[in-house]
């Protein structure tokens, strides 16, 4: 099984910046996903990592006070509050609070001592947002294990922290608890509880992200737009004919000026391959034109030498006069093809008003298809303005009409019709000849490709070479437009379509 074009299509498109662009996009796209996932897992991690250590210091701090919150002295309430100040840790909170035994009632916790101090008239504002946020409850269920937290709550001075563990100290007088919390002014403490993509080092690394991608896009979009701009440079020069215009000076992008450089020196080879084409067919058929004009002198001359009753010398100067005709129409048969191919090396694109040329040339017509019996009925109500040359067109228009007046019977009538559709002048050519079948319609624009009668071929001195129709479809072809035939039901529908010129 052949594999050859779908691996060539896949090359293709492996290879077009557009799809590069795409696959960046998606990479862009998938990349910071997988890695934000990771990394925030990572994240969680050192969340429970420093909200484990901080109750474990709080723990240790209670084993700590353990001793001294359960000796039997009355004035162990004094003496607590200096004991806990030697515990003090910078951005961590604590709070020692006692309820007597046999006390179920949770509002009777009494506040015992805190670190960093604080007055009792804040003493009394937090015990009342603990009392208001639920926490007093909290501290009562700690009592019979430590309990673990990690709540946001309001405090005094308008601020906020995070209460991160309640750690339990029973003693024979009653139940001390150890509150343990963070100050959200701390960064450290800030981080625990943001979302991980308000993190400053996240925002930083997006916005550095953001940048490298938007840096990368744009370059890739302007090599695309580059190229862009080079094909419409390539247009233009191409419906100027190249006159005036160069690809090195149109260009706007530093590294495309060589291949802009190759450019105008191929344009410009074929520019000269064009002229010199031409210019040799010239040459080459002034040559041969002396020579096949002093055979036909001759032939005349010797006509006029040689008897009447001579039938045999009169028949074999016919056959000589049917080969000079015949090298006569080789000679414009071969002008004919080698301007096509110097056409289409350098095609002109001069405005041309085709509405008139295809006028003109029906009224061309008109006289040799009433020698012939058949009428010429020409439809040309649009204006159009095309890009080409009058040479060109005429060739396209001439050959086909010709080609429609052959193969049309006496008393037939042939349509011209022009009209616009869209972006395009379309020219409509119609006979009701004998029509073609599928296969040659197949191959009517084919070089060297006829399939005229004999009697047709015969008359005229056998000038048929199938060239006509295929010089129709190179013109059209080297015009940016396009050719095509039908059966019509009766005869034959050949249709023209070219591009309308843009207004400058």
């Amino acid at each position: 099984m052949n594999q050859g074009p779908p691996a060539s299509v896949f090359s293709r498109y492996s290879r077009s910046i557009a799809a590069k662009l795409l696959i960046v996009l998606i990479l862009f796209l998938v990349v910071p996903a997988v890695l934000y996932g990771r990394f925030q897992m990572a994240d969680q991690e050192r969340r429970a990592f420093m909200l484990e250590s901080v109750r474990s210091h709080g723990a240790a701090i209670a084993q700590a006070l353990a001793d001294d919150v359960g000796r039997p002295e009355a004035d162990v309430f004094a003496d607590v509050p200096e004991r806990l100040h030697l515990f003090e840790t910078p951005g961590m909170r604590l709070r020692l609070l006692f309820s007597p035994a046999g006390d179920d009632n949770v509002a009777d916790f009494f506040y015992v001592a805190t670190t960093p101090p604080s007055s009792a008239e804040q003493l009394e504002v937090e015990r009342r947002l603990f009392r208001e946020t639920g926490l007093l409850s909290d501290v009562w269920s700690s009592c019979s294990g430590m309990l673990e937290l990690s709540r946001v709550t309001p405090v005094p001075d308008g601020g906020r922290e995070l209460l991160v563990s309640i750690t339990p100290i029973r003693t024979a007088q009653g139940c001390w608890a150890l509150i343990a919390s963070l100050a959200l002014e701390d960064e450290v403490a800030a981080s625990l509880i943001e979302p991980y993509w308000q993190r400053p080092e996240v925002i930083a690394a997006v916005v550095i992200y953001m940048a490298m991608a938007s840096i990368l896009i744009v370059v890739l979009l302007d090599v695309r737009g580059a190229l862009r701009r080079f094909e419409r440079h390539a247009q233009r020069i191409a419906s100027a004919g190249g006159a005036g215009r160069s690809f090195r000076r149109l260009n706007r992008v530093p590294e495309l000026d060589g291949v802009a450089g190759e450019f105008d020196a191929m344009v410009q080879r074929l520019h000269d391959v064009a002229v010199d084409i031409r210019a040799s067919a010239e040459e080459q058929v002034h040559a041969l034109k002396t020579p096949i004009g002093t055979i036909a002198q001759s032939i005349e001359a010797l006509r006029r030498a040689v008897p009447s009753d001579n039938a045999r010398a009169h028949r074999m100067l016919g056959i000589i006069d049917q080969s000079r005709q015949r090298l006569s129409s080789l000679i414009v048969a071969g002008q004919r093809t080698t301007e096509a191919a110097a056409l289409l090396a350098s095609p002109p694109r001069d405005p041309v008003r085709i509405d008139v040329l295809l006028r003109g040339l029906c009224a061309d017509f008109e006289g040799p298809c009433e020698a012939r019996g058949i009428h010429l009925h020409a439809e040309i109500a649009a204006e159009a303005v095309v890009l080409g040359s009058d040479e060109m067109l005429e060739a396209v228009f001439e050959n086909v009409i010709e080609n429609a007046v052959g193969f049309s019977p006496k008393g037939a009538t042939v349509s011209v019709r022009l009209g616009r559709v869209a972006g395009d002048v379309r020219i409509v050519v119609r006979d009701v000849g004998p029509g073609a079948s599928n296969e040659v319609l197949g191959q009517l624009f084919d070089k060297g490709f006829t399939k005229r009668p004999a009697a047709a071929v015969d008359e005229g001195g056998g000038g048929h070479f199938g060239l006509g129709m295929w010089i129709v479809s190179r013109n059209v072809e080297a015009l940016n437009g396009s050719v095509s035939a039908r059966n019509a039901e009766p005869g034959l529908e050949v249709t023209i379509s070219l591009p309308i010129a843009e207004k400058p």
